[in-house]
């Protein structure tokens, strides 16, 4: 399965979401919007213990910032990167302490009513729990090449996926390379011709046909 490219761009307008934060407070919609730049203020000092012991801001403010400069109200964008985090990467670990602790509110009754109203929040977590995957694959790209290319014996799996990623290597290069007493590690020692004649005996063996 492909994973395409994230898009963090408000899709279209939302609707009830102020309203579900002023029904939440029983505030006026002015005394709401003063207490949203408090909380979003105190938003962006978060800080909390990383692995490491070092203080830092939550896994998922990152992809706070990019949805809320994609045009996401920020208290929906903050729900919308934390519930896209898998399970074990999640601070704080609750929806409920999510809305109290980070979004200013005194209970998660008005990020029910977001989600119900607008059925592109839960799209979009589920996008972006994806891009999550897109945004790692560099990084894993350089690990399995870094393992690959290393003689060790550990990186033989490495090797294997990356040659078959290339195309180099088919169940039927790896029948023909059983037949000549070779393994799939030795494929990075020979040489473009060799590597041509083995793939060329082993189309001859299957009566010419190509891999699909």
């Amino acid at each position: 399965m492909s994973l395409d490219k994230p898009v963090y761009q408000l899709p279209l307008a939302l609707e009830g979401v102020e309203e579900a934060v002023q029904d939440d407070l029983h505030l006026s919609i002015d005394e709401v919007r003063s207490r949203s730049e408090t909380a979003m203020s105190t938003l962006a000092a978060l800080r909390v213990k990383g692995e490491d012991g070092v203080q830092k801001a939550p896994r998922w403010m990152e992809l706070f910032k990019r949805l809320h400069e994609g045009g996401w109200p920020w208290r929906v964008a903050v729900y919308i990167a934390w519930a896209a985090q898998p399970k074990k990467y999640r601070w704080p670990e609750t929806q409920e302490t999510l809305a109290t602790n980070c979004l200013g509110l005194t209970s998660d009754r008005a990020i029910s009513t977001w989600r119900k109203k607008n059925p592109a929040i839960d799209n979009t977590v589920g996008m972006l729990q994806g891009a999550i995957i897109y945004e790692a694959l560099p990084d894993a790209y350089d690990a399995m090449i870094t393992v690959a290319t290393d003689p060790d014996y550990k990186g033989h799996q490495d090797r294997k996926l990356m040659f078959e990623m290339a195309g180099v290597y088919t169940p039927r290069i790896s029948a023909e390379l059983r037949k000549r007493g070779l393994t799939v590690d030795d494929l990075a020692g020979l040489s473009d011709d060799e590597l041509e004649a083995i793939a060329a005996a082993a189309d001859a063996r299957n009566g010419g046909e190509t891999e699909p």
